[in-house]
């Protein structure tokens, strides 16, 4: 009986796995770890093979992964690939899985070592504060952090058709913060285990240690990371990418945003600015990782004028979705916010205070001002994204918003012009008008020259214009 085995994995097998390299793999990884055995000890043993699983897992994989989309660009092979009767699924983890199989056959045999000389220790608690949840909080985040990668190379291969080396760097630096959150060093000793604790993470008030909720946050991500860049391949492979799971994901971020806190006790307020928070966070990456067409949003606007409410939910902006659970949560918050600081974690408030990030007499307003602002920001966006910088859209946008949000306004403070700086912060004062009037008016400025560069992008006089008979 024979087995049929995926096409793009065993092509990405002979390319990655051959005799030649797992034997030098094996040999050099034995000789190195037997050197540092003979010149040192275990401990020492144990502290590089963490340091290998560090780099091999959590820098190489995810270079890798987005390698394996790359360099089918860069080859020319990529079209020819989405012209094949592979299906999307076969393509995602032929080249996860298959792509990566080299580095997981070192770092599997960096885990050997690791495991090895935490025997004869005594399997240390390590950061963890379990030997085996360490391993496995490594092996989820570097799951993780590979799967982020391969997304993040396929919502760049979205934009352009173009091999750039920003999108393999961009991609691994993702994919290493990704593991880095998630392991977080859980599989490196500690000076002194007698003293150490991990630190807690309070689940609707429930006291738990944090690596054994990054465990269970990190297992169930790697499912969201999966689903997510299957759809981003089926979008590549031209099918209909429908909106709901990520409306879905954003029902899930808010509740790990309100549920998840350092603090017990958060009551209402305690969940609400954390929420809030996420949601102006997603709000903006999606923006950014849209594919922003003016003409695929005139057809999504053309099919929501003639009825067909399938094709126009496929084409809408998953930024606008998150735009308006940002909303939701703006009403949420200002429902929650008292008007002293009665209720709220004492933590909490004592950091906003000395970090001066809230006035608390004007949170409300502070609250309605930053979503004025990620409206102005998120049209910037869509201005610069409609004209002739379309391609470089997404780092000139980046390049703007560190210049408005760091530098310009430390120059106001430092320079004694803080009461302007409502032109470039939300930050509400006690004048409503100036606090405002700033961001108002240059939201109709920039309305007005979105509206003309919406109608030099579509070819069309009117918003929406009319259907052809």
């Amino acid at each position: 009986m024979s087995i049929d085995i995926n096409p793009e994995f065993q092509r990405n097998l002979w390319l990655h796995l051959g005799w030649q390299r797992m034997m030098a793999a094996c040999i050099v990884g034995f000789t190195i770890g037997y050197a540092i055995f003979l010149v040192s000890d275990f401990d020492k043993v144990s502290y590089a093979a963490n340091l290998l699983l560090t780099i091999i897992l959590g820098m190489w994989g995810p270079r890798r992964a987005a390698d394996a989309l790359a360099e089918e660009v860069a080859g020319g092979t990529w079209e020819m690939q989405r012209m094949s009767g592979l299906s999307a699924w076969s393509m995602t983890w032929g080249k996860l899985v298959g792509g990566c199989s080299f580095v997981w056959y070192c770092g599997l045999l960096a885990l050997g070592a690791y495991i090895f000389a935490g025997w004869k220790l005594g399997f240390p608690e390590g950061r963890a504060g379990n030997f085996w949840l360490g391993i496995y909080l490594l092996l989820v985040g570097a799951v993780l952090g590979h799967v982020v990668a391969l997304g993040v190379a396929l919502i760049r291969l979205r934009k352009t058709v173009q091999y750039r080396r920003l999108t393999i760097t961009l991609a691994q630096t993702c994919g290493f913060i990704v593991f880095l959150a998630i392991s977080g060093g859980g599989t490196a000793p500690v000076l002194d285990e007698a003293s150490f604790a991990p630190t807690e993470a309070y689940v609707f008030d429930q006291g738990y240690a944090w690596p054994m909720v990054r465990a269970v946050l990190g297992s169930v991500l790697v499912l969201w990371a999966i689903v997510a860049v299957f759809r981003l391949m089926r979008a590549e492979l031209q099918f209909r990418a429908w909106p709901w799971l990520w409306t879905l994901f954003i029902g899930f971020t808010a509740l790990l945003a309100a549920g998840i806190a350092p603090w017990p006790g958060g009551g209402a307020i305690g969940a609400a600015l954390p929420v809030f928070a996420a949601m102006v966070l997603l709000t903006y990456l999606a923006a950014l990782a849209d594919r922003r067409d003016p003409i695929r949003y005139r057809s999504g606007l053309l099919s929501l004028r003639r009825g067909d409410f399938s094709r126009a939910a496929a084409e809408l902006p998953w930024w606008l979705i998150s735009l308006v659970a940002t909303f939701m949560a703006l009403a949420f918050a200002i429902s929650a916010i008292g008007p002293s600081l009665d209720g709220w974690p004492t933590s909490l408030s004592a950091l906003l205070l000395r970090l001066r990030l809230l006035s608390f007499s004007h949170l409300t307003e502070t609250l309605i001002l930053i979503i004025l602002f990620m409206c102005r920001d998120i049209g910037v966006l869509m201005w610069l994204s409609f004209g002739a910088w379309r391609a470089r859209s997404d780092i000139t946008w980046l390049v703007y918003l560190a210049l408005v949000y760091w530098p310009i306004s430390i120059i106001l403070i430092f320079a004694g012009y803080s009461q302007f700086i409502t032109l470039i912060l939300p930050v509400a004062s006690d004048d409503l008008f100036w606090s405002f009037a700033p961001i108002l008016v240059q939201l109709a400025i920039l309305g007005a020259m979105l509206h003309q560069r919406w109608r030099q992008a579509t070819r069309s006089g009117v918003l929406v214009p009319e259907l052809a008979p």
